[in-house]
This record gives structure tokens, C-alpha cells and sequence, in this order.
């Protein structure tokens, strides 16, 4: 990998975002400078949109050298535009967002932080707002924490999935090659309460 290219590419499928893709691609430049210090670049890729995606993505390539824009002439679904972000991404760690929801900058966190394990092909973080166990509300209840107000209040009515991949470039490349069929990948599921600001 040559010194220039970026250690990390975000890759975010659009389609029809006229209205939310200019605050989620600001969203996640900003995430990103204050997550690394390597250079990073953004593939938004326009997955056949008819609105004026691609008018707001132009203006935004404009003012963001590190955003690249793909453009799929007809609409081929999320996770078409996501294999191709990842196809044209050069960086050594690639995020690929999943859903068309808002980018989930905790998410982002934690995968960076998996990617520090070099053995890490691979993984993927989803986040669903749900009701905190009543075990745990209890315990945070009996400390006198105030999120717990906050808490009950939330609805899963308002829960949005958000998805979001890492993948390591160079094991990809490596699991392709003749030498691929000698690797085995285990897999691991974790489960985790976060805090977010209100």
C-alpha cells in the first residue's frame, strides 16, 4: 500500500437523500478527524437516485476534497452500492454503512477499535434502541443515576437500526488469493449498553 493512500475509506450508499445526505456526510467528515489522525477518504455512492442527490453530492465533492462520488445509473439496493464502495475505496480500513439511517458515530468507535487487532478481518456493529433490562435498571436505579428517566421514556417505537461494516482491506486480499483456502474465520457476537448524550 503506497504512503498516500488513506488508512480509512467510509463508504456510504445513498439513494434519494436530497434532504439528509449533505448533514451525513458532514457528520461523519467531523467524526472522522477527531477519530484518526490518517488520512481518510468518503465514497458516497448514489445508489440511481431522482431526486437532486446528485446536484447536493457535486456541491459537496466541491467542498471536501477527501469525498468521491459513485453514481449507479438505476437503483441496485444498499448493499449493491456498499460492494461498490467498497470495490472503489483504497484505504486499508473500510466502514460500509448498511442502512439509510444516520450514521451512528459510536459505532464507528468500537469498529476502529476492533480494527486495532490485526487478526480482525471483518466485523460488523448494529445498534437497535431497545428497553434496558429490568436487572440493570434496578442496579443503575439504586445508584442514583438520572438516565434512568430517560431510559424508561424511550419508546421502541422511535428504535432505528443502524448497521455498519469494518473490513480490512488487506486480509480481503489475502482470503482471495491461492493461499486464501488455508484460513478459517471464526466469528464472535457482543452485546453491549452504551451511553449517548440526549
Amino acid at each position: 500500500m503506497s504512503s498516500s493512500a488513506p488508512r480509512i475509506s467510509v463508504v456510504l450508499p445513498v439513494r434519494d437523500g436530497e434532504h439528509h445526505v449533505e448533514s451525513r456526510v458532514i457528520q461523519v467528515l467531523e467524526a472522522m478527524s477527531d477519530l484518526t489522525r490518517g488520512a481518510t477518504e468518503m465514497i458516497v455512492v448514489d445508489d440511481g437516485s431522482k431526486d437532486s442527490t446528485p446536484e447536493v453530492l457535486s456541491e459537496l465533492k466541491a467542498r471536501y476534497p477527501q469525498v468521491r462520488i459513485v453514481r449507479h445509473s438505476r437503483p441496485r439496493g444498499l448493499e449493491a452500492a456498499g460492494q461498490t464502495g467498497l470495490e472503489r475505496s483504497t484505504g486499508e480500513i473500510v466502514f460500509i454503512q448498511e442502512t439509510n439511517a444516520t450514521v451512528r458515530i459510536e459505532d464507528m468507535r468500537r469498529l476502529l477499535r476492533m480494527s486495532e487487532d490485526k487478526s480482525v478481518v471483518a466485523a460488523r456493529a448494529e445498534s437497535t434502541p431497545r428497553p434496558l433490562s429490568g436487572a440493570l435498571m434496578r442496579r443503575l436505579r439504586a445508584f442514583g443515576t438520572h438516565a434512568v428517566d430517560a431510559a424508561e421514556s424511550t419508546s421502541e417505537s422511535h428504535a432505528i437500526k443502524t448497521s455498519m461494516q469494518m473490513i480490512r482491506r488487506p486480509h480481503l486480499q489475502r482470503l482471495a488469493s491461492q493461499r486464501g483456502r488455508h484460513y478459517r474465520l471464526n466469528g464472535e457476537t457482543v452485546h453491549s449498553t452504551s451511553l449517548e448524550s440526549a
